[in-house]
């Protein structure tokens, strides 16, 4: 199915998309040991106000070190509300426009996660850049967090 034919997955209304987004939340681990290149899987979870519980996901690039994401999805329902990609590839939306380098991905009702824009990150810094995530979804408190000993 080509990308302007896809069928939205989640049902999420826009209203509480953005509801969980700006609700208040703190992180469930005190530590968070950031992935090395290649890593994947590499997940740590925050608690909402309202008991809701999130999942926020990290990965760094194995052949740009510089390339990197991070995301926040609902963990219970698998539902991507927001994501952002470092210097990633292009980016076409489902309106053809294109996105080049890093960008925001938000969750929007009926085109899920689909739809980017573009961020003005100056320099990417792994660990900054998972904490301009961080405050975007509203986590403050947070895990402390540590580079992985090889």
């Amino acid at each position: 199915m080509s990308r302007k034919n896809r069928k939205p997955i989640y049902t999420l209304s826009q209203d509480e998309a953005e509801r969980l987004i700006a609700e208040v939340k703190n992180s469930i681990e005190k530590l968070f040991v950031m992935p090395v290149a290649g890593e994947r899987n590499a997940e740590f979870h925050v608690l909402g106000d309202d008991g809701e519980k999130f999942t926020i996901a990290v990965f760094k690039g194995a052949i740009n070190a510089d390339r990197h994401s991070m995301s926040a999805r609902i963990t219970r329902l698998g539902v991507p509300l927001l994501r952002l990609c470092v210097n990633g590839s292009t980016h076409t939306n489902p309106d053809g426009t294109r996105i080049s380098g890093t960008h925001w991905h938000i969750y929007k009702e009926g085109e899920d996660d689909w739809n980017a824009q573009a961020a003005d990150i100056e320099s990417p810094d792994f660990v900054n850049d998972t904490i301009r995530l961080l405050d975007r979804f509203n986590v403050i408190r947070r895990p402390d967090f540590q580079e992985k000993l090889i």
